[in-house]
């Protein structure tokens, strides 16, 4: 209802909202989860949203745009945020080392509260649910301060109690009273805390063919990494007002990349992407029985926003952040550009080298070498797609050190990717991956 009242006001058609609706769809009729909540936005307001199949299987509980899901590592935003307005604050100093704060983390000496934040901090990844720290203390670090990107939930972890110690109350009360409250997210909570609606979602994994209620983490393991609950109403005002919160450069600093020169460019709780050669920043969380995504770009002033209460930890489920991107391609749909045949050639000769798991690695930077493992390639789960139909140029750019940025949408069989393709000055190549 909401979605059609504003339809006319801001360009968004029923037509674009058909096509949305088919493609979350085509979700079900593969039975991939057994709930859906999907919201976009569009300058400041929300114009569509909705729910598709059922919160909970037992009782056969409609899903919504206001059933509360777990969103997972998009947490990592509100604690993000937490810190920042402590900085506004005056009671922290991201350049501070964590021990300054957390002197008992003492393999942390060396690192800085920015570097939590960024998750460059290099820390030991321990999944121990009892005394983290101290296991933390006793490994190895994996790599120096500052050089590397790690997804590590210690980082956002440690990050939770900075906020609690600097504010002298538990996290979910701090971005309660500071972030819920003032952005009427009346839906958000987190994991432990009492609010949950009887229209709530229950969380599943797959078990061969059948949904079964997933085993829920440890709220102690969430928390600042990934505890949140809430709803697509909530994080579309998260996506249009979180700027009033944070002052200018604070908002800079939370989507400055933590390693600048990195293949992947990641913030404060953001991914810092591209697309069609705009800005594109976006964050997924799965949790036990939950998958989320939420994106954003920034200068179309459109956000997409895919919840589902299914994980795909023990089989085949919805992928969030495939749908958000054939939603964003609906929403705000890529143009064609000029690129040379040659190049285009070559995309798609890599495209089929990744498909096979065949890669002719004397082609690649020995830097980009590296880093994509042949692990790697093998999670792009590309072979199931089908095969390549066609290979859309979206965008070129040459970035200030030389690099050639292609992208190109790419059509398969049974779904569609977009293909980013770095070249250097040479023609050697510096980076390539295919994302929704």
């Amino acid at each position: 209802m909401i979605a059609a009242l504003l339809f006319a006001a801001l360009g968004f058609t029923s037509a674009t909202a058909h096509r949305i609706d088919a493609i979350v769809a085509s979700e079900f009729s593969s039975h991939r989860t057994p709930g859906i909540a999907v919201g976009v936005v569009e300058d400041g307001r929300i114009v569509y949203a909705r729910g598709f199949g059922v919160a909970n299987l037992s009782h056969r509980v409609p899903a919504s745009p206001g059933t509360q899901f777990g969103i997972g590592q998009i947490s990592e935003q509100f604690t993000a945020a937490a810190m920042l307005i402590l900085e506004q604050q005056g009671r922290v100093k991201l350049d501070d080392p964590v021990t300054k704060y957390l002197p008992e983390l003492t393999v942390a000496s060396h690192v800085t509260v920015r570097e939590l934040l960024d998750q460059t901090s290099g820390l030991p990844i321990v999944t121990a649910s009892d005394h983290l720290f101290a296991k933390a203390n006793a490994a190895q670090p994996v790599a120096a301060p500052g050089t590397a990107f790690e997804d590590n939930p210690l980082n956002y972890l440690a990050a939770a109690q900075i906020v609690e110690r600097l504010s002298g109350e538990p996290l979910s009360d701090f971005v309660e009273q500071h972030i819920f409250v003032p952005l009427v997210m009346d839906a958000s909570l987190y994991a432990g805390d009492t609010g949950l609606s009887p229209e709530s979602a229950v969380g599943y994994t797959v078990e061969g063919s059948r949904f079964e209620r997933a085993i829920p983490w440890s709220v102690t393991r969430l928390d600042g990494d990934a505890g949140v609950i809430s709803d697509v109403y909530d994080l579309a005002k998260w996506d249009i007002e979180f700027p009033i919160l944070l002052r200018v450069d604070a908002v800079r600093t939370m989507f400055s990349p933590g390693v600048p020169d990195a293949f992947e460019a990641h913030g404060m709780g953001w991914t810092l992407d591209q697309r069609s050669g705009r800005r594109f920043y976006w964050q997924n969380g799965e949790v036990p029985g939950f998958h989320a995504m939420n994106a954003v770009l920034p200068d179309d002033h459109v956000a997409v926003i895919v919840l589902a209460n299914v994980d795909s930890l023990h089989g085949p489920a919805a992928v969030p952040e495939s749908i958000a991107g054939r939603i964003l391609d609906v929403v705000e749909p890529p143009s064609a550009r000029r690129v040379d045949n040659s190049i285009v050639t070559r995309a798609r000769q890599w495209v089929g080298f990744l498909a096979t798991d065949r890669l002719d690695r004397t082609q690649l930077t020995p830097q980009f070498s590296r880093y994509l493992s042949d692990s790697m390639v093998r999670q792009m789960q590309i072979a199931p797609l089908g095969p390549l139909v066609s290979l859309v140029p979206i965008s070129s750019a040459t970035e200030r050190h030389g690099d050639t940025d292609y992208e190109f949408l790419a059509l398969f069989a049974h779904g569609e990717r977009h293909f980013q393709f770095v070249l250097t000055p040479d023609g050697k190549i510096d980076f390539l991956s295919l994302m929704p």
